[in-house]
């Protein structure tokens, strides 16, 4: 006989355990089979989570998705609180992991975008899951379902939940619950970045002996990537992955659009290999909390610590010619001799003037001081800044510009002035690569203008790939040649647009053709004709503009009228870390970045 839970439930055999309480299979007086999870006695007895359970019955009992395990019922007897949900006998996503060790690429995007679309569901009801994991994702046969989502919602108003979900979970957890800051949906897209990771190479990207370690690293390290993930399948989880909650795409109905898109697309690729340990995370060098994911702030260099002298023998006090660096060098070595050089002495039981102390002579001990001196410049390109400096006189005046650079490491001289080999006098300009700040256009707010929903646009995709951070025009074009125009203030805090500009796949049209023009206050940056079936990549440096400017307008004749969206895929601002602006919005303009020394 089965123990009784109030009057229309009888529990039966025990399913499983978890970090919330026990699962049983069960039955209603009707018969219907149900699985029940009774809570833990500490999370009855916190009245802050049994006000929540009885506030949110409503709520969670009228969400319905395929892809959610659904809740019918909240049942509260004494000390017993349980939830009824559906039965779903086939073992969860961590079961399916377990046995395999990875999972196929495209099985990988399939279940993704269930979870994502679980999620979707989720969010709209206003919930933050707080709790993705391969083992809240059940399998219906083939079919991904998300569970736990009403608990995260309930003890999230409580001390005792809330603690439970982040020690019980490090390897899932999102930058910003660990920092303690505000909890969005933001925070469930890197979870599930972290599964679909974990689904392809069998272990989660940041590993640790601890789980101060493992939270420390997902606000301080970009995850290593592991060999055989397809390239766009990496992209998605590279996004989800971002550090920043609004550098993330910015719902999971996107990520789940792209996702079953990727599904189609991947079916050919092998499964990867199961791994022991992630690859290396990367480390991330963090200046002000209010930049984009992914991104290294300028620290101090090498070149900034002063070296040390070191005294030269005697026997190098003439002039030593060095070939470094493709440049002509003379490393002088003066003795007190030489008029144009400070003069040192050592005298009996003296200290010299490098401050060695020194011992009782009948004779003048020489001593030198050193210093660079250029007869041409030498190659720096492909240098890091500091060990450029190093190369270069101290009491050369060098000009340092930074540009924002996406493949190149921070630091490296990317072009120098005077060119190598070229003579010089007491001046020079490098410019170094930084990394970028980002922040996708979709999470900023235009000044005048808006686009639509995009829904469409990144279903479809454009030549065949779906995008993410998409913005489609606003309206369907019809039979109309209106100017269609978008304008952000960009506050002068970026220096690069980059996107990819084109025409859905589903267009109705095939001779739909756009004329686009991007201007910085009122200066015309580009002019490129669209066309459906290509896509057109674009870089547009924004250094100093103000007032950005997206205007677009069709040229192809009436004959093209239908159901078409023009298209920015994956649309992003690139600045450097102090001149963007906080969360996309724009801020007084910065002074300049140059430096010299």
């Amino acid at each position: 006989m089965g123990r009784a839970l109030g009057s229309r439930y009888v529990l039966g055999e025990l399913l499983g355990s978890g970090a919330m309480g026990q699962v049983y299979q069960g039955v209603d007086k009707e018969g219907g089979q149900f699985a029940f999870k009774l809570l833990r006695s500490d999370l009855v007895d916190d009245p802050e989570f049994v006000a929540r359970f009885h506030q949110e019955r409503s709520i969670l009992m009228n969400l319905r998705g395929q892809h959610l395990v659904a809740v019918h019922d909240l049942v509260v007897e004494g000390d017993t609180a349980a939830i009824v949900m559906d039965l779903v006998l086939g073992g969860s996503l961590r079961d399916l992991l377990t046995r395999s060790g990875t999972i196929l690429p495209a099985e990988v995007a399939r279940i993704g975008a269930g979870i994502a679309d679980a999620l979707h569901h989720v969010h709209v009801a206003g919930i933050v899951h707080r709790d993705v994991k391969p083992e809240n994702v059940l399998m219906d046969s083939a079919t991904p379902k998300l569970t736990d989502f009403g608990i995260s919602k309930m003890t999230g108003a409580s001390k005792v939940g809330r603690s439970t979900l982040l020690a019980g979970t490090p390897n899932y957890v999102a930058p910003e619950v660990a920092d303690g800051r505000d909890i969005t949906p933001a925070a469930d897209l890197y979870s599930l970045g972290i599964v679909l990771y974990e689904l392809c190479c069998g272990v989660t990207p940041f590993a640790g002996d601890s789980v101060f370690q493992v939270l420390k690293s997902h606000g301080e390290m970009a995850p290593g990537r592991p060999d055989g993930i397809p390239d766009e399948l990496w992209d998605v989880i590279s996004s989800l992955l971002q550090k920043n909650p609004a550098a993330r795409p910015r719902s999971a109905e996107q990520v789940a659009a792209v996702l079953m898109v990727l599904a189609d697309r991947l079916l050919s690729w092998p499964v990867g290999d199961r791994l022991d340990k992630p690859p290396a995370a990367i480390p991330l060098n963090h200046g002000n909390d209010n930049e984009t994911v992914l991104r290294v702030s300028p620290k101090t260099t090498a070149s900034s610590q002063k070296p040390k002298r070191r005294k030269l023998p005697l026997v190098l006090s003439t002039i030593v010619l060095l070939g470094a660096a493709g440049g002509g060098y003379a490393l002088a070595s003066r003795t007190s001799t030489d008029n144009s050089s400070t003069t040192a002495t050592s005298t009996p039981g003296g200290v010299d003037a490098d401050g060695a102390r020194g011992t009782a002579s009948t004779s003048a001990r020489a001593t030198t001081t050193q210093e660079i001196r250029l007869t041409s410049m030498p190659n720096l390109v492909g240098k890091k800044l500091g060990e450029a400096r190093d190369l270069l006189p101290k009491s050369m005046n060098v000009e340092i510009i930074e540009q924002v650079t996406e493949d190149k490491p921070d630091g490296e001289v990317l072009s120098q002035e005077p060119a190598a080999g070229q003579p010089v006098d007491n001046s020079a300009k490098l410019t170094v690569a930084r990394p970028a700040v980002t922040v996708y256009l979709d999470a900023v707010r235009p000044a005048s203008g808006q686009w639509g929903s995009g829904g469409d646009a990144i279903t479809a995709g454009m030549a065949g790939k779906p995008y993410l951070h998409s913005l489609a025009s606003y309206t369907r074009y019809y039979c109309t040649a209106d100017l269609q125009v978008v304008e952000y203030n960009v506050s002068k805090g970026y220096r690069r647009l980059v996107t990819t500009a084109g025409i859905t796949d589903s267009s109705q049209n095939t001779a739909m053709k756009v004329q686009l023009e991007i201007f910085g206050d009122g200066r015309q940056l580009t002019s490129k004709p669209i066309e459906y079936g290509t896509v057109v990549p674009l870089d547009i440096d924004l250094t100093n503009v103000l007032r950005l400017k997206i205007q677009w307008v069709i040229t192809s004749n009436r004959t093209t009228c239908g159901d078409n969206y023009f298209v920015l895929g994956e649309a992003k601002l690139l600045g450097l870390a102090g001149e963007v602006p906080t969360s996309g919005v724009p801020a007084a303009p910065t002074s300049t970045t140059t430096t010299t020394r």
